[in-house]
């Protein structure tokens, strides 16, 4: 193998390691990342802020909550769909959305923790 293609195959490597770092890791991300994306959905898994109120439906349904990233910075949490009741105990969720403001507009929320 030429001293080329093992740089190349060395440097795929690498991020292939990096890529799988990012997509398994279980840290809290930051929402300046997301809001730097504009209005293209991203994925980040945040803190839940138990601190402030779960906002329901009138169907007792949860559409809005706060959560805080890894620089503790906050953010008001509306969801397109109800999230599941469990996301009132867990610590770590992982939002699928995008930012307007200082409201995280969430496609997706799963539990992480």
């Amino acid at each position: 193998m030429s001293n080329h293609a093992k740089l190349i195959s060395a440097i795929f490597l690498a991020f292939m390691g990096y890529a799988i770092y990012v997509l398994t890791s279980d840290e809290i991300g930051s929402l300046e990342t997301v809001r730097a994306a504009g209005e293209i959905n991203q994925s980040v898994q945040v803190l839940v802020d138990h601190s402030k109120d779960f906002e329901r439906d009138r169907n007792n349904n949860i559409i809005s909550f706060y959560v805080k990233d890894m620089q503790n910075v906050e953010a008001k949490v509306k969801l397109e769909e109800p999230a599941p009741e469990d996301v009132i105990t867990a610590e770590v969720v992982k939002l699928f959305g995008h930012m307007h403001g200082n409201i995280f507009i969430v496609k997706r929320v799963s539990i992480v923790k």
